[in-house]
C-alpha cells in the first residue's frame, strides 16, 4: 500500500510497530500537521491490523490496546472531525475486523481522535469516502499469498488489484489521465473479496462496506479485464442491498440500488434478497418492530409499553410522575406505564426486572413502544395517543417505514449514499414525511444518517422541525446538529432526555464537543451493545441516583 501510493504521488507517513509502538498521538500529530497545511486537495488514511466494534463505535486497536484504553484510533469520531478539515476529499481504508468486543477490557476501550477538533476549515464541502474490509460484526482474513510465503489481508490485495486489474467500467479519464474513481471500486470489492476468501478455501462471510460521497480517485488504472462470462461467484446480496429494498418499498429511497435483475434476486448459490433479509435476521427484527403495539391511547395521552422484558421501576425526572399499571401481563403482551399530564417532555428511566434499563423521552401525546431483546432496547417507536389533536393531525403512518428504518440502523447501513446533490435531495424528501406524521423516533434515525452524509443544512432543518414541534429538543437532534456543542447542557430546560437515546450517541460526544454531568457520564462504561442506550445494572444505579437528585430533567 505504502509503494503504490508513493506510486501515485501521495507523501506518504508510515506507522508500523515491528521497531518502535504505534500510538494514537504519533498519528494525530501528523494528520494534525497535514490538515493545517489547508493546501491538500486528498488525504488517505489506512489501516491494517486489529479492529473491533464497542456498541456502534468502531475501534482500531494499536500497540498497546486494550490494555491502556487511549491506544485505539476512533474511526467514526474521526470521520465527524474529519468534516471539518477543510480537504476536499478524505478518504479511509480499514482491513480490520469488525466483529463485537469479547472482553471487559477491550469493551473499556475508548480510543483517540487522530483528526484536530479546531471548527470548519475553509469554505470546503469535505467528502468523506470509507472503504471497510467487512460487514459490521464480521472479521477481516489474511491468507498465505500465492506468490511468497507470506500473509497478506485479502481485502488490501484486492483493493490493489482493483486499480492493477480494474473492470472496463470501472475506467474513467480525467485531465487526459486514467483513473479509477472511488465510487467505481465498490462493486468490485463487493465481488472480488468473497471470491478470494473461496478460492482459498476459507469457509468465513467476508464482504467489504463501502460508503462513498466522492467523485474523486485516488489512483490510474491499469489495463482493464473483461470478467469472465459464467465464471466465479456473482457479486453476493448483502444486507445492505436488504435494507435498500426494504427502505425502498417503503417509500424512502436512500441507499444506492442494485438492479433487480436475476444476479440481484439470486446471487450465488440461489441466494436471494428474502433468503438474506431472512438468515441475517433482518426480516426478524423488522417483522417482530411492526407487530408490537402499545395501547391506542393513555387517559393522561401520554406513557410507554414495553415489550421483552418486565419492568422493576420507572423514574421519571423533576415534575413527572409515572405509574406502572402492568409487570407481568403474560407472554406477547406488553407491560404499560403511565405518564402523567405534562406540558414539556422529560426523561424517564426505565428499569427491568433483570437489572438492566434505559434512559428515554417521555413526550406529551405520544405513547411510546420500547422493545427489547437479549441485547438491550432494539426499537422505541412514538405513536400519538388517539385521544390527541396530534392524531388527528398526522397525515402520515409512517410505522412500517420506521420499522424498516430501525431493521437497517440495526445493522449499520441506515444511510443516505449518492453524490452531494442526490443525498440532498433524498434527505429533504424523508423530512418531508417525518413532517407529514411527525415520528420523533424516524426523526432520530434519520439525524444521524444527515450527519453522516454531512447534510448540514438538512440536519438544521430537522432539528427545527423537532424542536417546534414537541417544544424542546431531543438529546441526539440537538448534539448532531451541533446545537449543543461548546457548552455543558442545561439539564433544566434543556434537550431530553439527558443523553443520547440511540447509542451511537455516545461516541460523538466528544466529536461535537458536548459536555455531560460528570454523574451522567460514569454511567458511559455500563452501556450493552444494543440499538438504543441500554444500561448494565450498575449503570441504572448511577441513572437512578441522577433522577431522583433532580440533577437531571
Amino acid at each position: 500500500m505504502q509503494a503504490w501510493l508513493e506510486q501515485e504521488g501521495f507523501e506518504v507517513k508510515v506507522f508500523v510497530d515491528d521497531a518502535k509502538k504505534v500510538t494514537a498521538r504519533d498519528i494525530y500529530d501528523a494528520i494534525d500537521n497535514l490538515v493545517g497545511r489547508g493546501t491538500l486537495d486528498q488525504l488517505v488514511v489506512y489501516f491494517a491490523g486489529h479492529g473491533c466494534v464497542i456498541g456502534f463505535t468502531e475501534l482500531w486497536l494499536l500497540s498497546d490496546a486494550p490494555d491502556n484504553p487511549n491506544e485505539a484510533v476512533s474511526l467514526y469520531e474521526s470521520e465527524h472531525l474529519a468534516n471539518q478539515s477543510g480537504i476536499p476529499n478524505v478518504v479511509f481504508i480499514s482491513d480490520a475486523c469488525r466483529s463485537r468486543a469479547d472482553s471487559l477490557r477491550t469493551e473499556r476501550t475508548r480510543g483517540q481522535i487522530i483528526f484536530p477538533n479546531t471548527g470548519r476549515r475553509r469554505s470546503v464541502d469535505t467528502a468523506v469516502d470509507r472503504f471497510l474490509a467487512t460487514e459490521l460484526g464480521h472479521v477481516a482474513i489474511e491468507a498465505v499469498k500465492d506468490t511468497a510465503p507470506e500473509f497478506a489481508g485479502i481485502f488490501t490485495t484486492c483493493f490493489l488489484d482493483a486499480f492493477k486489474r480494474p473492470d472496463p467500467e470501472m475506467v474513467e479519464t480525467v485531465a487526459g489521465v486514467r483513473v479509477v474513481p472511488n465510487h467505481k471500486l465498490k462493486p468490485y470489492l463487493k465481488r472480488e473479496v468473497p471470491k478470494q476468501t473461496e478460492a482459498k478455501s476459507i469457509r468465513i462471510r467476508q464482504i467489504p462496506e463501502a460508503y462513498v460521497q466522492s467523485d474523486a480517485f485516488i489512483g490510474r488504472a491499469g489495463k482493464p479485464v473483461p470478467p469472465l462470462l459464467g465464471l466465479g461467484p456473482s457479486t453476493p446480496v448483502t444486507v445492505a442491498d436488504v435494507a435498500s429494498h426494504e427502505l425502498s418499498r417503503r417509500g424512502a429511497t436512500l441507499l444506492d440500488k442494485r438492479e433487480l435483475d436475476t444476479s440481484f434476486t439470486f446471487g450465488k448459490g440461489g441466494e436471494s434478497i428474502f433468503s438474506v433479509a431472512r438468515n441475517t435476521g433482518f426480516t426478524a427484527i423488522q417483522n417482530s418492530i411492526e407487530e408490537a403495539q402499545g395501547p391506542s391511547h393513555f387517559e393522561t395521552q401520554t406513557g410507554f409499553a414495553v415489550y421483552g422484558r418486565e419492568l422493576a421501576e420507572a423514574i421519571p425526572s423533576k415534575g413527572i410522575r409515572t405509574q406502572i399499571l402492568t409487570r407481568e401481563p403474560g407472554v406477547g403482551k406488553p407491560r404499560l406505564v403511565r405518564v402523567d399530564p405534562t406540558a414539556v417532555p422529560g426523561s424517564v428511566a426505565l428499569q427491568f426486572t433483570d437489572g438492566t434499563g434505559t434512559v428515554i423521552a417521555a413526550l406529551p401525546g405520544y405513547i411510546g413502544t420500547v422493545l427489547v431483546d437479549g441485547q438491550g432496547v432494539s426499537s422505541i417507536a412514538y405513536v400519538p395517543s388517539r385521544n390527541t389533536s396530534r392524531w388527528e393531525a398526522r397525515k402520515q403512518d409512517l410505522g412500517e417505514l420506521r420499522a424498516a428504518a430501525a431493521a437497517a440502523a440495526r445493522f449499520n447501513v441506515f444511510r443516505i449514499e449518492g453524490d452531494r446533490d442526490v443525498r440532498a435531495k433524498r434527505a429533504e424528501e424523508l423530512t418531508a414525511k417525518i413532517r407529514n406524521g411527525f415520528d420523533p423516533s424516524l426523526a432520530l434515525y434519520a439525524a444521524y444518517a444527515y450527519a453522516d452524509a454531512n447534510l448540514i443544512e438538512q440536519l438544521r432543518s430537522l432539528h427545527l422541525l423537532t424542536r417546534n414541534d414537541l417544544k424542546r429538543d431531543l438529546f441526539d437532534i440537538a448534539m448532531v446538529s451541533g446545537a449543543l456543542s461548546g457548552t455543558r447542557a442545561d439539564y433544566v430546560s434543556g434537550p431530553v432526555p439527558f443523553c443520547p437515546m440511540l447509542s451511537r450517541g455516545w461516541a460523538l460526544l466528544r466529536a461535537k464537543d458536548v459536555r455531560l454531568l460528570p454523574e451522567v457520564e460514569a454511567a458511559r462504561d455500563h452501556l450493552r451493545p444494543a440499538l438504543w442506550t441500554t444500561f448494565d445494572s450498575n449503570g441504572m444505579s448511577i441513572v437512578r441516583k441522577v433522577l431522583l437528585s433532580g440533577m437531571a430533567q
